[in-house]
């Protein structure tokens, strides 16, 4: 109880710091796009997080003569979405680490004054958030992906639900057999807060359900309510609301997070497993082998590190001073939280209140494995690219079956 009290009275003793958002850029030395992260606003930690994208490329539009491909610093395609062209829409489910992604080992500690160290441990599907771990959790539901035949993502806030991350699967990643499962005791529930836009690369296919290589990102504001688990029978304590500004998850490329506080480091390393790709031909820098057996399998991941805090819009609270609340709908489980119905805007903008992170300048690399699911493919055509294939009339019955086929291959490799 004496932490909470110390988190709470940091929270409202910061004060705003006024610093730019940080912005991605691409360095020809390195061949990486760089995100460099500033002390001022990261409550002194600062450092950089490069992305290797493999040298994938989204759709391609003509701009006044010009051809533009998109690519890890666009989240638009041309004219952005456009709700009268749907092409395709789809969801994606996460399930439980296969464990199969040979990510560098990470060593995970123990959280609120828990003494344990897990070494060498393997973060395939998983977060390192700070110095701490934890295991993605089955069926979080990114629903209604809307894609247009451009290329254009269009996922609302209220369409997107993550479950809460409140246990760690350590996996000794030289020694499997080496495995047990910790309850962190800080826990904390991701909700997105804004509207999610990208593009997809499965309008450069022809069959969009195929064996063929697909990948895609989006960006939306994000909050993460956090929670001190003291195993009390009246469950969670909650502790305090971290607020993301625009942060990515895609679905290709490698992520090096490298931050620094004084002479702490903060050092994560983990690689996106594209559509229809086995994850165990995945290598740094260059992506991986499409495998029918890992059709419509696919994993993504986002990095950042939280700032020290955002302003919020007005209507972020009601009359009395209270925060606004909605309802988080999992559309898989039917599960529901309260979440705040939080809108991140920029600084003077009016009426905008300043809300602390208390967790500022911690880094974090958040990692899942998923199943994409196709729901409808238009009778039209999926994209201005290409002709859609197969024929709509049997797209149904190729669906069922590459549905089937994935089960198949999941309970063989279960076995």
């Amino acid at each position: 109880m004496k932490s909470k009290l110390i988190l709470l009275a940091a929270a409202l003793c910061a004060s705003p710091v006024f610093a730019a958002t940080p912005t991605t850029t691409w360095d020809a030395n390195l061949g990486l796009w760089v995100t460099s992260i500033d002390g001022a606003g990261h409550v002194g930690s600062s450092g950089t997080i490069t992305f290797n994208d493999w040298g994938y490329k989204g759709p391609t539009v003509t701009t006044n003569g010009v051809d533009y491909t998109v690519g890890a610093n666009d989240f638009k395609v041309g004219a952005e979405f456009n709700p009268g062209s749907i092409g395709q829409r789809q969801h994606v489910i996460t399930k439980l680490p296969d464990y199969l992604t040979s990510d560098p080992a990470s060593n995970v500690v123990g959280d609120l004054g828990d003494t344990s160290v897990f070494n060498n441990a393997n973060m395939d599907g998983a977060v390192n958030f700070y110095k701490w771990g934890y295991t993605t959790p089955a069926d979080s539901t990114f629903n209604n992906m809307q894609i247009d035949t451009a290329g254009n993502y269009h996922i609302a806030k209220t369409d997107m639900s993550f479950r809460k991350y409140d246990s760690f699967v350590y996996r000794n990643m030289s020694d499997p057999k080496q495995s047990q499962s910790y309850d962190t005791r800080i826990n904390f529930k991701p909700y997105t807060v804004s509207d999610a836009k990208g593009w997809c690369g499965s309008v450069l296919t022809p069959n969009p359900g195929g064996l063929a290589q697909m990948a895609g990102q989006v960006t939306f504001d994000l909050a993460m309510d956090i929670y001190f688990d003291f195993n009390l029978p009246s469950g969670d304590i909650y502790s305090s609301t971290e607020l993301v500004r625009g942060f990515v998850m895609r679905s290709y490329g490698d992520y090096t997070v490298d931050i620094w506080n004084g002479a702490e480091q903060q050092y994560f390393q983990g690689s996106a497993v594209g559509n229809n790709t086995n994850p165990t031909s995945i290598v740094a820098g260059v992506g991986g082998t499409l495998d029918p057996e890992y059709q419509n399998d696919v994993s993504f991941l986002g990095a950042g590190v939280l700032s020290a805090g955002e302003w919020v819009s007005a209507d972020s609270f009601n009359a009395n001073g209270t925060k606004k609340m909605r309802t988080d709908v999992n559309a898989t489980t039917g599960e529901t939280t309260q979440v705040w119905d939080v809108t991140i805007v920029d600084a003077g903008t009016p009426g905008a209140v300043w809300h602390s992170n208390v967790y500022g300048g911690k880094a974090f690399i958040l990692r899942a494995d998923g199943m994409r699911i196709l729901d409808y493919v238009s009778p039209t055509g999926h994209s201005d690219y290409v002709a859609t294939i197969p024929e709509p009339e049997t797209y149904a019955m190729m669906l069922a079956g590459v549905a089937l086929v994935g089960f198949a291959a999941r309970r063989r490799r279960a076995v």
